[in-house]
């Protein structure tokens, strides 16, 4: 009866990590509970053909261990649970979903006020075969490099200093606060009236 009775107890425990193996890229960690540390037990996470997600499990973490035998040392690590040391991150709300980074980057949603949020503690890094981008409106606020060409279907407009290393081509007319340029030539340096 008490073997019976130690193997219920040991089906939902709570403990905090000891160790963990994420650093070598795998999804195992020992944890205390309750003064008794566990062997490496998997940690569940988001694993099949169709996609794979992995996030590393820290030493120190509150989590809960699901052990279907009731033999502690043969459980899953399931999840983890806020705490002290842990709390829940800023701006978490019933209506946002937060995920924050240890480096301060977060991505959060907010659904009262439709807004997505990618606050990147450094660069962004993306690579595709190709890219699209449709939006009412779009503000960037850079300095930007581009490399490769560039096709525009519609108008340009430049309010500060234009300058071209290269030749310039135009289907249409060139003019400037004096007017047309069009047809302007000069061999002699002389100057437009």
């Amino acid at each position: 009866m008490s073997e019976i009775l130690r193997r219920i107890n040991n089906l939902v425990q709570i403990g905090t990590v000891t160790e963990s193996k994420s650093a070598d890229g795998l999804a195992l960690a020992r944890v205390n509970i309750l003064g008794r540390v566990t062997d490496f037990l998997p940690v569940m996470q988001s694993a099949n053909s169709f996609k794979s997600h992995a996030a590393p499990i820290c030493v120190g973490e509150q989590v809960v261990v699901l052990a279907p035998y009731g033999d502690g040392d043969s459980g899953v690590i399931i999840g983890s649970l806020f705490n002290k040391g842990c709390k829940e991150p800023s701006r978490y709300s019933d209506t946002t979903e937060v995920l924050e980074y240890e480096d301060g980057t977060r991505i959060s949603y907010d659904t009262k006020e439709k807004v997505l949020t990618v606050d990147a503690a450094n660069a962004i890094s993306i690579t595709c075969k190709s890219a699209t981008v449709k939006a009412d409106t779009v503000s960037i606020t850079t300095t930007t490099t581009h490399t490769g060409d560039i096709s525009v279907l519609g108008n340009v407009s430049v309010s500060g200093e234009f300058s071209a290393g290269g030749s310039i081509t135009t289907g249409g007319t060139v003019t400037d606060a004096k007017g047309d340029l069009t047809n302007f030539s000069t061999t002699d340096g002389a100057s437009r009236a």
